[in-house]
């Protein structure tokens, strides 16, 4: 594992004499040793982390050169013109807050010249109650609040601009993309690679593995495999959504983040500001609410579809255009399932395997600190490096001893700080306003609401994870939001049949299951005023 070479044994005088223009020639010891790293996945954290490494290189005091290889099944998006990237290639949009950002930055140029103007600076926030509107401040504070919105593929094309700029000339680096990753031998520390275009596999070996492959990550069967006490958990967040990107209406700020609670029957949703005039406008439901939402929205038909939009989408107003093309958008594409994944560990030294990002901590976009915790990786990983001097074998436990109750943290947090059951969370949206305000004259005596200081880059996941256990809601949310996911489970797959019933109590019970996690984390911020 990038092992240092031996020592050599003493020279003669004489040979030492007539070498002595040449140090590296006699002194085989200090020369910068190699390593050779594959990073699997080019998503946020495999492309920042190999911009670390190359910059680890550049020093004139490098110990250890990093021969990186990049492995991606999917086309480099860092090719693409931008007018293509953004009429063809749009995804979803994210937030970067401060755990993010500072890692971005840590990499000199990389978000001045690459990130700043693909993306959005929130300057507000506003929450809508039925059309009514409440609006927030965002940041820019003294507690270093800050929030940039940015499209996830425009982000990893600019980290792959970035790649192709400053590392595609180095004799260090090598980018294979669509290529695939199959298997990894564990023991004999290699991986099998195939080609797409071609269909030719072949082995290639390694020193590290770098497993940012996603939550269906192959380099994490190798954990599977080789450590018995390794614990996984994969599921999903339990609700199915659909995202849009359409032309922002006049009413809503060009730079402002909007939660949309109950913004349809059943439905929760959030609007997203993004670059050349538009919105990503996302909304969901529990998956246990489905079956009794409109037919209207299950229809093929866009004419449907929209009228059905403009009648029940409450919070703001949009053109016939707009209504249409969402509506268009909506009926092209499936109900989206987001991912959840639980590890106990980060990191193997035996098999010399690092992961990070959505392979080991995939969650809910309820708090916006997926991406965030994932760039977060690269960069703490990166400073361990300087720790421990690239001892791996040093680095890779301390690694998995820091980011384990950072990524569990991130998981829980977005999963249960907010509770399935509509009475229930109302109540907790209740307490966190009345936190926030004696938070706010009581500095010294009442801790904030833990959605207040989610993302502030000098306070750490797991930190707000054992303040929100004190204030007792996230054990209470747990207890119940696992309860009702349970006993969908039983309905599901028909372990437990279903019981029909007219009562009152029944419909009630099921429209109560309609999440408003939007609607608390925005409620709970400081300094609220009505507008």
């Amino acid at each position: 594992m990038c092992n240092p070479p031996k020592t050599p044994a003493p020279t003669t005088s004489s040979s030492s004499s007539s070498n002595s223009n040449n140090d590296f020639e006699t002194e085989p010891s200090l020369r910068p040793r190699r390593c050779r790293v594959i990073i699997a996945g080019a998503g946020p954290a495999g492309l920042l982390l190999q911009a670390m490494l190359h910059l680890r290189n550049q020093k004139a005091s490098a110990t250890v050169l990093y021969e990186i290889t990049l492995v991606e099944s999917r086309q480099d998006l860092g090719q693409l013109p931008l007018d293509v990237l953004q009429s063809q290639h749009r995804s979803w949009m994210i937030g970067l807050a401060g755990h993010g950002l500072e890692a971005v930055r840590s990499v000199p140029g990389l978000y001045d010249e690459y990130l700043s103007n693909v993306g959005v600076q929130l300057t507000e926030g506003a929450l809508y109650i039925g059309s009514k509107k409440i609006s927030m401040g965002t940041g820019g504070g003294d507690d270093g609040r800050e929030g940039f919105i940015v499209d996830r593929n425009f982000i990893v094309a600019a980290l792959a601009r970035y790649a192709k700029d400053k590392m595609s000339s180095s004799e260090f680096y090598t980018a294979k993309y669509e290529t695939e990753l199959l298997y990894v031998d564990h023991e004999k520390h290699r991986i099998l690679l195939r080609d797409k275009a071609t269909q030719v596999e072949s082995y290639m070996p390694y020193d590290l593995l770098v497993g940012a492959d996603g939550i269906r990550s192959t380099v994490r069967e190798a954990l599977i495999k080789k450590h018995f006490d390794f614990e996984l958990q994969v599921g999903d967040i339990f609700s199915v959504f659909k995202a849009v990107h359409i032309q922002r209406p006049e009413s809503l700020s060009p730079s402002s983040i909007s939660f949309l609670p109950s913004c349809m029957p059943s439905f929760n949703g959030i609007c997203l500001p993004e670059t050349n005039g538009l919105i990503n406008l996302s909304v969901g439901v529990p998956r246990n609410a489905f079956d009794s939402i409109s037919d209207d929205l299950k229809s093929n038909d866009p004419a449907v579809v929209a009228n059905y939009l403009k009648k029940h989408f409450t919070p703001f107003q949009l053109s016939d255009e707009a209504y249409l093309d969402w509506a268009t958008q909506w009926t092209q594409q499936r109900w989206n399932r987001t991912g959840q994944v639980h590890c106990n560990r980060y990191s193997s030294v035996e098999c010399q395997i690092v992961m990070m990002g959505d392979s080991v901590h995939a969650t809910s976009p309820s708090i916006g600190m997926g991406m965030n915790t994932a760039l977060r990786d690269a960069q703490k990983f990166n400073d361990l490096l300087d720790l421990y001097h690239d001892d791996l074998t040093k680095v890779l436990p301390q690694y998995s001893k820091e980011r384990v109750p950072e990524g569990n943290a991130l998981t829980h947090l977005a999963l249960n700080l907010y509770c399935f059951d509509m009475k229930v969370q109302m109540q907790t949206v209740f307490k966190s306003l009345v936190r926030s305000g004696l938070n706010y004259l009581f500095p010294s005596f009442v801790n904030p609401d833990p959605n207040a200081i989610i993302g502030l880059p000098h306070v750490s996941l797991s930190e707000v994870y054992d303040m929100a256990m004190e204030q007792g809601n996230v054990a209470k949310h747990r207890e119940i939001n696992l309860r009702i996911r349970q006993e969908f489970f039983e309905k599901e797959v028909g372990m437990v049949k279903e019981k029909s019933s007219s009562s009152m109590l029944t419909s009630l019970s099921k429209s109560s299951m309609v999440m408003v996690p939007a609607a608390a984390c925005a409620m709970a911020m400081l300094l609220v005023k009505s507008q």
